[in-house]
C-alpha cells in the first residue's frame, strides 16, 4: 500500500483549512523567535511575482524554484543558520506532516501596509501542501494580520485564520488565500515560517 493511501484521509481536503494549537513546545518556539529577530530579512517579495505591484520581508531556508518538486530535506538539514527551522520540520514530520517531504521552506513577514495578494501555491490538487507557523511572539486581535481563504471560485471568504503564536495552519496549496496587513495599531512584525510539502510516493 502507498503511503498516500494510507495518509491522505487525515489530510485537508482542497478548500478545507485545518488548524492546530499548542503543538510547537515553548523551548523551540524560542529558539525559532530568537532567529527571527536576527537580521536575515530581504524585502522584495511577492505572493504573484508576475502582477504585484508591492512587496513584503522574506527570508529563504531551503527548496528551489516555486515549480521544483525536489526534496529539500537535506539542504534544510545541513543550513546550520535555520538549525530551529530543522528542529520544527523534525516535529512536523513526526506529526502533522508524517510522510511529506518539504519542496520549499521560508519565512515570510509582514508591517502595516505591507500585504500580500490573493493567490494559489500550486495548481496541482493532489499533491501539494502549506503548512504555516505562527513564530511572532505576541499578537493582538486589534492588529488584524489574519489569513484569509477563499471558495474555490474566490467569490467569497471560506475562513479566516487569526496569526495567534505558536499557531500551525494547514491545506493544500491550491487553495486561493492572502496574509492581510496588520493595523496601524501593530508594532510587531508579522511573521511566519512556510513549508511547502509533498507526500513521499511510496514507504522504502
Amino acid at each position: 500500500m502507498t503511503l498516500m493511501n494510507r495518509v491522505t484521509r487525515d489530510l485537508p481536503k482542497l478548500g478545507d483549512v485545518i488548524v492546530f494549537d499548542d503543538i510547537v513546545p515553548t523551548e523551540l518556539r524560542l529558539g525559532i523567535l530568537k532567529l527571527i529577530r536576527r537580521p536575515i530579512w530581504s524585502y522584495g517579495w511577492k505572493s504573484v511575482k508576475e502582477r504585484d505591484r508591492f512587496c513584503f520581508w522574506h527570508a529563504h531556508f531551503a527548496g528551489g524554484e516555486e515549480e521544483s518538486r525536489s526534496s529539500c530535506e537535506e539542504e534544510l538539514r545541513n543550513n546550520s543558520a535555520a538549525v530551529p527551522i530543522h528542529e520544527l520540520w523534525k516535529l512536523l514530520s513526526a506529526t502533522l506532516l508524517e510522510g511529506h517531504e518539504p519542496l520549499r521552506v521560508y519565512a515570510n513577514g509582514h508591517t502595516y501596509g505591507v500585504e500580500g495578494s490573493i493567490h494559489t501555491d500550486s495548481t496541482d490538487e493532489q499533491n501539494y501542501f502549506t503548512t504555516i507557523y505562527y513564530s511572532h511572539p505576541l499578537w493582538e486581535l486589534d492588529w488584524a494580520g489574519e489569513t484569509v481563504f477563499y471558495s474555490r471560485q474566490v467569490e467569497d471568504i471560506s475562513k479566516v485564520v487569526y496569526p495567534k503564536p505558536g499557531r500551525v495552519v494547514q491545506f493544500r496549496g491550491a487553495t486561493s488565500h492572502v496574509a492581510r496587513s496588520p493595523s496601524r495599531e501593530c508594532p510587531e512584525l508579522r511573521t511566519c515560517i512556510v513549508f511547502k510539502t509533498q507526500l513521499r510516493d511510496e514507504i522504502a
